[in-house]
C-alpha cells in the first residue's frame, strides 16, 4: 500500500514531566526576584555614613567629665550650699566684765580711837564692795562684849560673815569676817596649822554671788612671830584654793614683806598682787608713819587690778588697802 504524503505529520506528545520543572524553575526565579527587592529597599532605608561601612554600637558612651567647660547656653550649675545641721550647736556667750572695790583693814580689835562707830564710818566712806577684816572680836571683854563683825554688818549695811579662831580661856574668839554688798552664798572657816605659831590661825572663805557670777574671796592673818607658820599657812592656803574653780581674790595681814617667803609661794601659786598698779612702796604699818608692806590683796587672773590706794586710819595700827578690780566672769557654759 502507497504511503498518503498530503497530511502533515502529527506532533509529538510532549511529557508530562518536562511541563512540571518548568514550573518550579518559574517559582525558584519569583522567589529569587523578590528577595532581590526586598533586599535593595532595605539597603535604601539604611545606607550607612559616608566614608565607611557602619560599626555596630555596643557601649553607652560615657558623660563629660565634672571639668568640661560649658557654653554660653548651659551656665555653670551654682554651688549648693552646705547642709543645715539638725540641731544648732550651742552658744556660749562671754559675760560683760564687771567693776568692784575690794578693801582689807586689820582694825585692831576696833579699841583705837573713836572705837567700832570710828570704824564703820570709815568702811561706808571709802565705800566698797567686799571688805576684809582681820582682829576681829566676838563677845570678848577687852573689846565691850560686842559681836564686831555683826555690828559692823549693821552700821555699814553690809552683808557680813564670821570666821572665829580658837576660843581663849575666859574670852571669846578673835578671828577674820568679811563684809560684801553682794549677797553671800555660802562661807566656810579653815584653821591653819600652827607650825611652831603662839595663836591658832584661819582662813575664811565667802562665796559671793557678783550680778549671777559666783566667785570667791578669801581673808587671812598669819602669824606675826614664826617664819615657819606663815610659810605653811601660805602652802596651805594655796591647796584649798587650787581645789576652788571659781573666780577668786585673797588677801589680808600677812605680816611679812613683798619679798618673804609667804608672798613668793603665794606668787607662784598664779596670784597677781593688786598693788602692781599701786604708786610708791604701799606700807602699811605703823599707820601713823609707814614704813613696811604687810597688808596684801592678791587676785587670780579673772582679775584685772585698775586701781590701788593705802588709804588712812584713825582707829587702826594699820592702815588700809583698797583696790579697784575688773572682773572678767567665765563663760557660763
Amino acid at each position: 500500500m502507497t504511503e498518503d504524503r498530503s497530511k502533515p505529520p502529527r506532533p509529538e506528545a510532549v511529557p508530562a514531566a518536562s511541563r512540571a520543572t518548568t514550573l518550579a524553575t518559574l517559582a525558584v526565579v519569583l522567589v529569587v526576584l523578590v528577595g532581590v527587592a526586598i533586599a535593595l529597599l532595605v539597603q535604601s532605608g539604611d545606607e550607612p555614613p559616608q566614608g565607611g561601612p557602619s560599626t555596630p554600637v555596643t557601649t553607652v558612651p560615657p558623660p563629660p567629665s565634672s571639668g568640661a567647660t560649658p557654653t554660653r547656653t548651659e551656665p555653670l550649675p551654682p554651688t549648693p550650699p552646705p547642709p543645715v545641721p539638725s540641731t544648732a550647736p550651742p552658744t556660749c556667750p562671754t559675760p560683760a566684765p564687771v567693776q568692784l572695790t575690794v578693801l582689807t583693814f586689820n582694825i585692831h580689835f576696833g579699841v583705837g580711837r573713836g572705837g567700832l562707830d570710828r570704824v564703820a564710818e570709815e568702811i561706808r566712806t571709802w565705800e566698797p564692795d567686799v571688805v576684809l577684816l582681820q582682829e576681829v572680836d566676838k563677845g570678848r571683854p577687852v573689846s565691850g562684849n560686842v559681836d564686831q563683825a555683826a555690828a559692823l554688818g549693821q552700821r555699814t549695811g553690809l552683808n557680813h560673815v564670821y570666821g572665829a579662831n580658837s576660843r581663849n580661856t575666859g574670852a571669846g574668839p578673835r578671828g577674820n569676817a568679811i563684809l560684801s554688798r553682794f549677797p553671800i552664798t555660802t562661807a566656810t572657816n579653815t584653821h591653819l596649822p600652827m607650825a611652831g605659831g603662839r595663836e591658832l590661825r584661819g582662813l575664811l572663805r565667802a562665796q559671793l554671788d557678783v550680778g549671777g557670777v559666783p566667785i570667791s574671796v578669801y581673808a587671812t592673818h598669819f602669824d606675826h612671830r614664826s617664819r615657819e607658820a606663815r610659810k605653811v599657812a601660805a602652802r596651805t592656803a594655796v591647796q584649798l584654793m587650787a581645789a576652788d574653780p571659781l573666780p577668786k581674790v585673797f588677801g589680808g595681814d600677812l605680816n611679812t614683806g613683798p619679798d618673804g617667803r609667804p608672798v613668793a609661794i603665794l606668787r607662784r601659786a598664779g596670784l597677781g598682787d593688786a598693788w602692781a598698779v599701786g604708786k610708791g612702796e604701799g606700807a602699811t604699818v605703823p599707820a601713823h608713819r609707814p614704813g613696811s608692806r604687810i597688808d596684801f590683796i592678791l587676785h587670780d587672773g579673772w582679775f584685772t587690778p585698775l586701781q590701788a590706794e593705802v588709804l588712812f586710819s584713825e582707829v587702826s595700827d594699820h592702815r588700809p588697802v583698797w583696790t579697784r578690780m575688773q572682773l572678767q566672769p567665765p563663760p557660763a557654759c
